[in-house]
């Protein structure tokens, strides 16, 4: 308990501490009046793709968790998950990475089905299928902006990112085996490792059902970090279109660590160090970020409203 209150704690200063850094940043450069100023400066035709990419990355997400409970057995429409993952969403909005929102999802599925075992078994599965989506979408994207941004050692990331997205598809497809790797993992994350493997075991996905999850993981992904993107064209920043989505898909990298809370600072800065290479002020950097995470939040403030107009349990199919 002590731990867990530190390693908040921790997590506070540090987002504070990266915000205070970019804020001054920007108070030296620009000064920190241009920012209200280029707000009221954005395009207009650009501000509804923004607010409808969150909508694209939770839609296909809820589909990727349906088929997946789907696979463990149990079968909830996609309203009733929708509504889930909106709630979960809003809890998310204030704890680091993605916790909150699985957390959230684990146990409101549980009181469906009476058990958290095929709750947590389709969670596991579907994390680790995200993390395959992230690696394939990285490695995809890291070449087009590698010389400007990385050099050589984002080559090295990129051919690293390409082994480790075939790898995680085999190990997804073929369970037996992961559960060999993870009985050789490291002892701290081994219990971790065994528990997803044996999930996988439990009931091995069909090479169909591992083609959708994985290009709905894909879609996700990249809707995310194209939020990004379109704040970037709204502000009319110096940077193409390709350039912003390498950073926003980097944006998303950062903040999934759980180093600060909600990605506070971290976004920011990833924003500033990043389009600072391309020659983008401070100033539009963090604006890029800031926006981008605002446009990202009606599906947590529709989650909060949900959340506290309530709902009736759903009927729940077993198969």
């Amino acid at each position: 308990m002590a731990a867990s209150g530190r390693g908040r704690s921790i997590r506070r200063v540090v987002s504070a501490a990266l915000l205070v850094a970019v804020i001054v940043l920007v108070a030296r450069t620009e000064g920190v009046a241009e920012l209200p100023s280029r707000v009221a400066q954005l395009d207009p035709r650009v501000v509804p793709l923004a607010l409808l990419l969150p909508f694209v990355a939770v839609f296909s997400g809820v589909r990727r968790w349906q088929l997946l409970l789907a696979h463990e057995g149990v079968s909830l429409s996609f309203p009733v998950l929708l509504g889930s993952f909106l709630r979960g969403r809003f809890v998310g909005a204030f704890t680091p990475s993605t916790t909150g929102l699985d957390l959230y999802r684990l146990v409101d599925v549980a009181k469906f089905t009476g058990s958290r075992a095929a709750s947590g078994r389709a969670i596991l599965v579907e994390k680790l299928h995200g993390l395959v989506a992230l690696s394939l979408v990285t490695f995809a994207l890291l070449p087009l902006g590698l010389a400007r941004f990385f050099g050589a050692a984002g080559i090295a990331l990129a051919a690293l990112l390409g082994v480790g997205s075939v790898l995680g598809l085999v190990l997804v497809s073929r369970p037996r085996l992961l559960q060999r790797v993870a009985q050789r993992a490291p002892k701290k994350i081994r219990a971790r490792c065994v528990e997803l493997a044996d999930a996988l075991a439990s009931a091995p996905p069909t090479p169909a059902l591992l083609a959708r999850v994985t290009s709905l993981g894909v879609l996700s992904h990249v809707t995310t970090a194209a939020v990004f993107v379109a704040t970037g064209l709204a502000l009319d920043v110096d940077a193409s279109v390709f350039t912003l989505l390498v950073v926003g898909n980097a944006i998303v990298l950062a903040t999934l660590l759980p180093i600060s809370v909600g990605g506070v600072g971290v976004r920011e800065g990833t924003a500033v160090a990043l389009l600072s290479l391309v020659g983008v002020g401070a100033a539009d950097a963090t604006l890029v970020a800031l926006l981008g995470y605002c446009v990202a939040q009606p599906p947590a403030l529709l989650g909060g409203a949900l959340e506290l107009i309530g709902r009736r349990e759903p009927a729940l199919r077993t198969t």
